[in-house]
């Protein structure tokens, strides 16, 4: 929704109404995980010039994290790990195709260095001009310390319900490439283009999971980038790669399994239960972000 909203002209954004209702939804279902959490912590904080408490914001995060963050990004790399253990095709880079003994961990790492789900990583060297404020106006609203203050909110959209909001123009944005410095020589060695699991110490060299955005002395670290998932993220990869049994399923075409670029990285595949016939189908790929299973 956020990736549409920053290209969907105004007028059309009262199309969204259903999708706006279920994700209202699901952020109130949150609040109360995250109120537990940082209740006490949000309370003291003002959101202002927003009339949405901060309670609600910060639960609004974490509801992107989990499904256009996390929420693709893990299944990807879970695809692609079933992908390599599967694909006679020329494009495996991985022709082994078995997960060494007790590396499971090690084995999801590579499919993330390897296949990074997450291809840049923006932020903004300039940000974008405040409706109403000239882009001097608007770059006088950060302060020293990593601190901003917000646009004003204007009147609101009689249409849509909401004030104007610019999310990009008069701005710059600076996307260093993730994918590329996963693969960086000068890191990994003469094997950086290849598929190899490696020594577990190895993945500290990682900016897959933006690593390096993480600095606790600007704004008592408010500021860091750094995925706040990356430890479910692994933990979920291992798990799943632990508890798949390559033996009770066969790839329907193992040759089609085909692997390209990213962010998708394979193509679709499907797999059948060798061990229970009724519970046929596991469907993988860019044509169900999550791993999906049908009966």
């Amino acid at each position: 929704m956020g990736v549409i909203g920053e290209i969907l002209p105004e007028p059309f954004c009262i199309f969204l109404g259903d999708i706006k209702k279920r994700y209202a939804q699901e952020v109130k279902a949150l609040e109360r995980f995250v109120e537990t959490k940082y209740g006490a912590q949000l309370a003291s904080q003002s959101c202002a010039p927003s009339e949405t408490s901060c309670l609600t914001l910060a639960s609004t995060s974490v509801m992107d994290g989990l499904t256009f963050a996390g929420g693709i990004s893990v299944p990807t790399d879970m695809a692609t790990a079933v992908g390599l253990l599967y694909s006679t095709s020329p494009t495996n880079p991985y022709p082994a195709r078995e997960i060494p003994p007790n590396k499971e961990l090690e084995f999801f790492w590579e499919n993330i260095r390897y296949f990074a789900p997450v291809i840049g990583f923006p932020s903004w060297s300039t940000r974008p001009t405040c409706p109403g404020l000239s882009p001097n106006e608007t770059q006088s609203l950060n302060k020293p310390g990593g601190k901003q203050e917000a646009c004003k909110e204007g009147p609101k959209n009689l249409a849509t319900g909401f004030a104007k909001v610019n999310q990009w123009q008069g701005g710059t944005r600076q996307v260093p490439n993730l994918a590329l410095a996963q693969r960086d020589p000068n890191k990994w060695g003469p094997t950086s283009n290849e598929f190899v699991v490696r020594n577990l110490i190895e993945y500290k060299k990682s900016v897959g999971f933006a690593e390096m955005a993480e600095d606790n002395t600007v704004a008592g670290g408010k500021m860091n980038r750094i995925c706040p998932g990356k430890t479910l993220a692994l933990m979920i990869g291992e798990t799943f790669l632990k508890l798949f049994k390559k033996g009770e399923w066969d790839a329907v075409s193992p040759e089609g399994i085909v692997f390209g670029i990213g962010p998708t990285w394979i193509s679709e595949f499907v797999l059948k239960s060798v061990t229970t016939p009724r519970f046929s189908r596991l469907l993988s790929g860019n044509a169900c972000s999550y791993a999906c299973v049908y009966a």
